[in-house]
């Protein structure tokens, strides 16, 4: 028997870096980034339900999308915040109050559609045994440290790992974090909070075709992936 996890998927961004398109409602291989992305947490027998966290121009629109689409799991449309984490935690206090008794929740960027459910499962997996987990694939370009213009040092890259989403958590010990003095601070993940408050936070594997669309090329780049039909 499975164990069950709920959803938040994070869509309020601006789209700063997309040329003046909104990214999660630009089509990919000729559907919505954002539907792809819901698609698979829709389909995935370890997911019961969904949170759906929204720039607040945009909740019209996903209510219209839900509705043409027919997803069973969608349980709230929830405007997001200023920052990143203040959408989250929007988010998690919708799941506080539609399902208190919730034990595990799956934080993920509405712009990296090409999650798959092999990667669902492997964050439930991890989080039951360390409560805390993220995907991420290992760094395999060079890093260098560079101060004005000029490098200081080489970064040993056997140590460095390329943090994606899903983010997956107990839902008591996340929603606390999103709660604490950390949350004061900007994080620019989850996990950054709980690694703030001194929880250990364990990896699992993510994949380097789950990918978050940003730029024009990242849509290209992820285009040619469904194409090739390497997820």
């Amino acid at each position: 028997m499975y164990e069950i996890s709920s959803a938040i998927i994070v869509a309020a961004g601006t789209s700063r870096r997309m040329q003046g398109r909104d990214k999660l409602w630009t089509p990919l291989a000729g559907r919505l980034i954002l539907a792809r992305t819901i698609d698979v947490f829709e389909s995935s027998p370890i997911v019961d339900r969904i949170i759906l966290v929204l720039n607040s121009e945009r909740l019209s629109d996903a209510a219209t999308l839900c509705a043409h689409e027919g997803w069973q799991k969608i349980a709230a449309l929830v405007p997001g915040g200023q920052r990143r984490q203040d959408s989250v935690c929007a988010g998690l206090d919708a799941l506080a109050i539609i399902a208190p008794a919730c034990q595990w929740v799956m934080i993920h960027d509405g712009a990296r559609p090409l999650v798959t459910s092999t990667i669902l499962e492997a964050g439930l997996q991890a989080a039951l045994l360390h409560q805390a987990a993220i995907a991420a694939v290992p760094v395999k370009d060079t890093i260098k440290l560079v101060q004005q213009g000029n490098v200081s040092s080489t970064i040993d890259r056997s140590q460095l790992w390329a943090i994606q989403t899903p983010q997956v958590f107990s839902f008591p010990l996340i929603h606390q974090a999103h709660h604490s003095s950390a949350a004061q601070s900007d994080v620019t993940d989850d996990a950054a909070l709980l690694e703030q408050l001194g929880q250990a936070v364990s990896i699992f594997p993510g994949t380097y075709t789950n990918i978050k669309i940003t730029t024009q090329e990242d849509l290209l780049l992820a285009e040619a992936f469904i194409q090739g039909n390497q997820l």
